[in-house]
């Protein structure tokens, strides 16, 4: 069965890259973001619960404007992939990443970007 969530997301019009901490590969594109997790496009199918160590490049983040006071390198955090299916096109396979420990700081962080998408770079999923 599906595990399916009813959080208020946002989805990314130009994708942001997704690279894992130790080989600093693309593992795939950040299609939309939850306080609770994102939702990943890859061209490679993901292992399926299996954690990872990723970061977004936060210079992928002042390219795209999302936050004009970004200063720091990037924003690293740990997910566990929860579920996968292929998208509409088939080139495409879609993971559900789930944050794992993520910290009060990092957590809080986390909800600005989210926040920051929502006003800048995306639309809203849900009309509230």
């Amino acid at each position: 069965m599906k595990e399916r969530r009813n959080i208020r997301r946002w989805e990314f019009q130009p994708f942001l890259p997704l690279l894992e901490a130790e080989t600093d590969e693309i593992l795939g594109y950040v299609a939309d973001i939850s306080k609770e997790g994102i939702l990943l496009f890859s061209t490679d199918p993901i292992e399926l619960d299996k954690q990872f160590s990723l970061y977004l490049r936060l210079e992928d983040l002042r390219h795209n404007a999302l936050d004009e006071n970004i200063t720091e390198e990037r924003i690293c955090f740990q997910v566990e992939s929860r579920w996968v299916d292929l998208d509409v096109k088939p080139f495409f396979n879609r993971t559900g990443l789930m944050f794992v420990n993520l910290s009060t700081e990092l957590r809080d962080i986390m909800a600005q970007l989210t926040r920051n998408v929502a006003d800048k770079l995306a639309w809203d999923k849900f009309d509230n």
